[in-house]
């Protein structure tokens, strides 16, 4: 079977470039358990220098959970830092969805005052990938004339079962089949929740007049979501809408109760009246239980003028499906 070659290319902190190295142009199908929740992925991750065409293999290392598995990869070297986290969803049977957030940084050189000058970028990017797709990594970006250094990573469906014979599910695993020199290449791996329901409430005083809600908002992944008015809203709340930009940028470990970190705008839809000041424009943060309320005060924000109290509530809990463990 032909195997297609994703290329994220970080050349003057720019991605992305998709090649195929040929084969037939639709996924091929592989065979698959009967329920799809019950699948472990496994992340061949292969890193690798290539010389004039030959490749000297560095490190090899293999990543396996059960699907939402997360890993990072960190490389430190005299001239080269990498910092590469991957978040992963099983987003259709042969699909994954990847997330990519890297932060490189090298050496460029030395000033006058014989100073190191530093390049350092940052980027974040979303893709999918198939069962018969590869992701290859130019953390340094492409270079034809001389060395280069490459990380590629394979998905796979495991062949192991997603639970022990005791009944509890197979923990993550990582093996490392060849360990970079001096230990310069790390991988790690984690799995918590990636998928939230919200749920956002707007009062005033006292009153629900508006809401909002989601059930598939994704870990480190900002989306949208608009207040609609209720049948208490007046006039004022029906033309000031609010629109939440809402990221769930980190989930915490805090049992028994774990936790969740977010970050948030507040604002208007675009098509304000010319010379009208917005609404609502505010940006806020906060940690909390899962399933707790988090409440924001938007009385000096939000139609000040009107002398009424206004209030966000924001509740963020699992997705249905999603498990905690």
């Amino acid at each position: 079977m032909n195997r297609y070659t994703r290329i994220a290319l970080i050349l003057l902190f720019c991605l992305v470039a998709l090649t195929s190295d040929g084969g037939s142009s639709h996924l091929a199908v592989k065979a698959r358990p009967a329920t799809d929740d019950l699948r472990r992925i496994r992340f061949d991750v292969t890193t690798f220098e290539e010389h004039n065409g030959r490749r000297d293999v560095i490190s090899e290392t293999t990543v396996e959970g059960p699907q939402g598995t997360d890993f990072q990869i960190k490389l430190q070297g005299g001239r080269f830092q990498l910092d590469a986290k991957f978040l992963t969803d099983l987003v259709a049977p042969e699909v994954l969805k990847v997330r990519a957030d890297l932060n490189t940084r090298r050496l460029y050189g030395y000033s006058e005052r014989n100073l190191p000058l530093y390049e350092e970028g940052a980027q974040k990017q979303a893709l999918q990938l198939g069962f018969d797709e590869k992701l290859v990594l130019l953390p340094f970006g492409r270079n034809d004339n001389s060395d280069q250094l490459k990380i590629e990573i394979t998905p796979e469906v495991s062949g192991q079962s997603a639970y022990l014979a005791s009944g509890m599910a197979r923990p993550l695993e990582i093996k490392i089949l060849k360990a970079s020199p001096g230990g310069a290449i790390t991988v790690e791996a984690s799995k918590v929740p990636h998928r939230f329901a919200v749920e956002a409430v707007l009062l005033e005083d006292g009153r629900e007049v508006a809401r909002g809600e989601t059930n598939e908002s994704l870990l480190e992944e900002p989306q949208d979501i608009v207040l609609k008015p209720t049948e208490q809203a007046g006039p004022e709340i029906v033309n000031n809408p609010i629109i939440l930009k809402l990221d769930i940028n980190r989930y915490l470990r805090s049992r028994p109760t774990d936790q969740i970190a977010i970050a948030f705008d507040a604002h208007s839809p675009e098509r304000q009246r010319p010379g009208q000041p917005p609404p609502v424009a505010f940006s806020a943060a906060g940690i909390a239980e899962l399933g707790s309320t988090l409440p924001y005060d938007l009385s000096d924000y939000y139609l000040k003028s009107s002398g009424r109290k206004y209030e966000l509530r924001l509740r963020v809990k699992l997705a249905p499906g999603e498990e905690a463990n």
